[in-house]
């Protein structure tokens, strides 16, 4: 018997108000993930250790001690130190190397900049930075888009010229 004589009843808690939500869709419900990024940065007052290798953009403002082997750019900033040979497509130098740089495309030596050992590169550009060691200048690869000119053929070239209005 109820509290004013009426019967108790129990309901149950389905209804429209009311779904059961499944596992799969709380994981719908969810931002999604950023995309990773091809960016890989070594903080100041970081050092790392061993090698780093692979495809992207690498940014030492801390210390490295060990190999970098990279498809892609590496830029040491002001701040950074590299204790160990480079190999990338592009090198900028802003802090200290103490090893050897070789750079397939482009090696640029900052100002601020030093590098102690050799480098090679198919491209140089020193802003009085310093350099002790060698260099050696590259032959760059050859490019698929580049058109040397004893592939370009006339012979099937038609010249239309407008008739003389005279």
């Amino acid at each position: 018997m109820g509290f004013f004589g009426g019967q108790t009843k129990q309901e149950a808690m389905s209804g429209p108000g009311f779904e059961e939500e499944t596992f799969e869709d709380a994981f719908d419900s969810l931002p999604p993930l950023p995309k990773p990024q091809d960016n890989t940065i070594i903080a100041k007052g970081i050092t790392f250790t061993g090698v780093v290798e692979g495809e992207g953009i690498v940014q030492i403002e801390g210390r490295l001690e060990g190999e970098i082997k990279l498809k892609g750019s590496v830029t040491i900033a002001t701040t950074g130190l590299v204790q160990g040979p480079i190999t990338a497509d592009s090198v900028r130098v802003a802090g200290e190397v103490q090893g050897s740089i070789t750079a397939r495309d482009h090696l640029c030596l900052e100002r601020t900049g030093s590098i102690h050992g050799d480098v090679s590169t198919c491209s140089l550009v020193v802003e009085n930075g310093r350099l002790d060691g060698s260099s050696k200048m590259l032959v760059p690869p050859e490019r698929p888009y580049e058109v040397h000119p004893s592939e370009i053929s006339t012979d099937s070239v038609e010249f239309e010229f407008p008739a003389d209005e005279g």
